[in-house]
This record gives C-alpha cells, structure tokens and sequence, in this order.
C-alpha cells in the first residue's frame, strides 16, 4: 500500500515539477564575453553580480572569458555579435586606452559599442613580492628604485592599463626609466610576481587583495586620493609626496552598436539594483573595490572625459603604439 501511495504521490507531483524544468529551461543563455582571463578584478565581480542579474532578468548568463590583444579580442567578438542583448562584454576602462597604445585596433569603443553601466570604482595598488624584495615599506622601496632603478621591473597587466600609465609616471616623477613588461591580465602578471620573475605590481586592488591579506605580497601604496578601508595601513601615493600620482580604473557592461534604448535601460537597472544589494556591497568591497550606482547616462559621460584625457596620459608616459 505504501509503495501504491508514494507512487500516486510522485505522479501526483509531475504536473508541478515539469512546467518548472520548462520554466528553467526556456531561459535564454546570455554570453558574457570578459576579455581577460580569469583571476583579475573584472572578471571575478562579473561573476559575483551575473548570477543575481540573470535571475532578475529570468536569463542564464555565461561567464566566456575571451582573452588576447589586451581584451580587443573579446571586445571584438561582441562588437560583431547581434544587437539583441544575447551577447553583453563585461570589461573595464582601459578598452578606451587600446587605440592610443595599440596598431590595428579592431574596433573602436566610442562607434562599435553601447556603453551600459558601470559597476565598480577600482583603486590601483603597488606591491611586490616579501620573497624577493628586501624593502619593508614605500619609502623604503622608493629610494631602492632611485638608487639602483635597473634593478626593478614593473608588470602591467595589460597594455595601455593604469597599472603602466602608473608605473611610467612614478619613473617620471622619481626621474629614472622603468621597465615596463605587458601582461594578458592581472593574473598571469601576479603569477611572475610570485615566482621573482618581475620585481613589482601597480595593480587593481581586488587582483591581488587576497595575496595582500594572506602575506604572499606586500602592500606598498595605494593610488587613490585617500587610504582604502580595505587596507587602512597602506599610505597613498598623495601622501608619500606624489599627489598628482592618482589612478583609478572602474568595471563596466557594454553591448554592441544599435543595442535597442529599452534594453540598455532594462539592463542597467537591474545591474544598479544588483550592486545596490547588500552582499553585493560586501563582496565587492571585500576586493578593495567601491561599487558603484550611476544614473543611466553617466557611464557614456566619464567616456567622454576619458577620452579627451588618455592622449595626455599616454604622452607624459611616452607610450608609442606597439
């Protein structure tokens, strides 16, 4: 009797279970093209906030992490994709430097993409591996640098990133030459980092946060206006006697050209709501990062200062397109 009943039980229950498995099924699958493999700041808040987003938006999104030529690769890729809200790149500022450093850009940002929303301000930090540099804090390394500068070297996780425009500018300002090795991510520069292979690190906060806290690297000095609450015994730059030494990047979501108003709009709303959300908040400041909620026409506003600003930076760097 009892085998009749949990049969009758489970037929019972099949009206119910098979419209959700259809339910789950029927959501359409999302491309979420990061252009920069995994490891580094962008793409681990693509992943914390797409799960939450896709839920709201009753879509499954897929984390595709495109990497190569500096994330023109992967930017390409959405750019050429339908403008269907089917394919989003989830990318940060430094695709606006690649046509001031990089020969044959495949796209341009400005005309081939539809900017979004952003989600996160990301500070620059400089560290170094304890293993392989003597130098407890930033004035100490700073008068190593000046001493012997062809002792050190700088990684940058990508070309034309703040990370180099950083690295260049502290030379400048400390007047020595840096040498600068590009990168294809925070994550393999990281990995060099830790080996000995590259002496230090301007890098966003969140990529190396974890190696910072655990002692695997040394937190020499933040590129913020102000101390990070992540890490309130590191100084900044401003402070050690370098105020104009001041980098931020930021993480974004663009689609491609023609992406229709109400999807941008549907889109950014629901990534504002996602950031908003409290564990949200936590996971992303747990990266050093600061979340971000803008109004809808904010993101293409800071292009454009960005813009008008890259070809002086890329100048006072004395970078020449490779």
């Amino acid at each position: 009797m009892s085998l009749y009943l949990s049969r009758r039980a489970l037929l019972g229950s099949l009206p119910l279970a098979l419209p959700a498995v259809a339910r789950a099924q029927a959501r359409p699958n999302v491309r979420i093209v990061v252009p920069y493999p995994p490891g580094g700041t962008v793409d681990a808040t693509a992943r914390f906030l797409s799960p939450r987003a896709a839920e709201l938006l009753g879509q499954n999104w897929i984390i595709e992490n495109r990497s190569g030529a500096n994330g023109a690769i992967g930017a390409e890729a959405v750019a050429r994709a339908a403008p269907d809200g089917m394919t989003l790149l989830y990318s940060n500022e430094v695709l606006l430097m690649l046509k001031h450093v990089q020969r044959n850009m495949p796209l341009d940002p400005l005309t081939d993409l539809t900017p979004i929303v952003r989600t996160a301000i990301v500070p620059q930090i400089l560290v170094g591996s304890p293993r392989h540099l003597p130098h407890q804090d930033i004035r100490g390394l700073l008068d190593g640098l000046r001493a012997n500068p062809t002792r050190y070297s700088f990684a940058t996780p990508t070309l034309g990133s703040l990370g180099q425009l950083g690295a260049a500018a502290l030379g400048q300002a400390l007047g020595i030459e840096t040498l600068i090795v590009a990168y294809r991510g925070t994550g393999p520069a990281v990995q060099d980092l830790l080996a000995g292979n590259i002496s230090l690190l301007i890098s966003p906060a969140g990529g190396v946060a974890p190696l910072i806290r655990d002692g695997q690297l040394r937190a020499f000095a933040v590129c913020s206006p102000r101390r990070l609450t992540a890490f309130p015994d590191v100084p900044t730059l401003t402070e050690t006697g370098f105020p104009e030494l001041v980098f931020e990047s930021w993480t974004a979501m663009w689609g491609p050209r023609g992406l229709p108003a109400e999807t941008v709009a549907r889109i950014h709303a629901t990534m504002n709501q996602v950031v908003g959300e409290p564990e949200m908040q936590r996971r992303i400041g747990d990266l050093g990062c600061t979340p971000i909620q803008e109004p809808l026409n904010r993101m293409a506003a800071q292009i454009a200062i960005e813009e008008e600003r890259n070809p002086r930076l890329v100048r006072i760097a004395k970078i020449t397109p490779e």
